[in-house]
């Protein structure tokens, strides 16, 4: 593989798909991001407040606040036990809660004892057991962050819940999406040496990205819309496992680091998730990986005034994609780069 992360490419559909995200989850409403089903779901309701946990994507955050939207704050990271904080809460009339499944990594969880409607983030694993046996009042997820799409996000509620009224498809986000997916497929061409210039696509990828904040809610174009309609989602995740552990096996050999693993064989880990010692080692290391064209993630970089464990999380955490983007032998090769170190 030339490189290695950052934005999907164009992959051809799959033959004869059994599992698609439309056959999980049949009356889910979709979106153009993961943002706009929050967005829009929290509009629809007319909530006062909003409980969002201190790790978290703060670009969404700082978006939806200017909505108009109030946050409060509650302590949670991948490493924290979440039940008796959600538990004692200051909760008041017309909240909700946000809860997040972290990189695909947590059992089933239920909402039972809380007092207050909940939406679920299940972003990081579509299809695992927290997901498709939620009792939350609502699940969202960004469907282009873990799918090979050029946009979608998606809206569901296992309570049977309906919204009021549907998104529709905006010429705006219909003209994004269109950009978006003829740079996914020069991308392709880019990484098959087919041609030279990378600004070729990573200008519209980076431009649309950026506009993804400002576009009115917008159901997902068309091209998205049917491409998840033949995309076998648990044939995706399960290839992504197979890498991970490949990635796993091949570089804990050199590096006995520590990789974050999933608190049951239920669960669809997101990526090859790494914690080291300090921010430094994490940050020196993620340097080396790009200059040999590997571009992990930094999930997420969360504010110095929250607190203190999820801070520090933040800052030693890395991310690295081993979707099914890429064969066992190019995880061998990423292996390879990651242990040259």
């Amino acid at each position: 593989m030339k490189e290695f992360g950052s934005d999907f490419h164009y992959l051809p559909i799959q033959d004869n798909p059994v599992r698609t995200i439309v056959r999980y989850y049949p009356d889910a409403v979709y979106y153009a991001d993961g943002r706009q089903a929050l967005l829009d779901l929290y509009r629809q309701n007319r909530w006062k407040r909003l409980w969002v946990p201190d790790y978290f994507c703060y670009e969404v955050l700082s978006s939806i606040e200017r909505d108009g939207i109030q946050l409060k704050f509650y302590s949670d990271y991948p490493l924290a036990d979440d039940y008796d904080a959600l538990l004692s809460l200051p909760y008041q009339d017309g909240d909700v809660l946000l809860r997040v499944n972290y990189f695909g990594l947590r059992a089933k969880r239920s909402n039972r004892d809380i007092a207050v409607p909940v939406i679920e983030d299940h972003t990081h694993d579509l299809i695992g057991d927290w997901a498709k046996n939620s009792d939350a009042d609502w699940c969202i997820a960004s469907l282009r962050k873990t799918l090979p799409l050029a946009e979608g996000g998606i809206l569901w509620s296992p309570k049977g819940l309906k919204l009021q009224s549907m998104p529709a498809l905006t010429s705006e986000n219909e003209l994004l999406a269109s950009v978006r997916w003829s740079a996914m497929r020069t991308k392709a061409l880019y990484l098959n040496n087919q041609i030279e210039d990378k600004q070729a696509f990573r200008r519209d990828l980076v431009s649309t990205e950026d506009k993804f904040d400002k576009i009115e809610i917008s159901a997902i174009d068309n091209e998205s819309s049917e491409y998840i309609k033949q995309f076998d989602v648990a044939q995706w995740y399960k290839l992504k496992e197979e890498n991970r552990v490949i990635l796993k096996e091949k570089v804990q050999e050199c590096h006995p680091m520590a990789v974050l693993e999933a608190e049951s064989a239920d669960c669809n880990p997101f990526s090859f998730t790494m914690l080291f010692d300090s921010a430094e080692d994490r940050n020196d290391f993620r340097s080396f990986l790009i200059h040999h064209d590997v571009y992990p993630a930094i999930l997420w970089n969360v504010p110095n005034n929250k607190n203190l464990e999820v801070v520090d999380f933040s800052e030693r955490m890395l991310s690295i994609h081993c979707d099914a983007r890429y064969s066992k032998s190019e995880m061998i090769q990423l292996a390879n780069i990651i242990n040259s170190r």
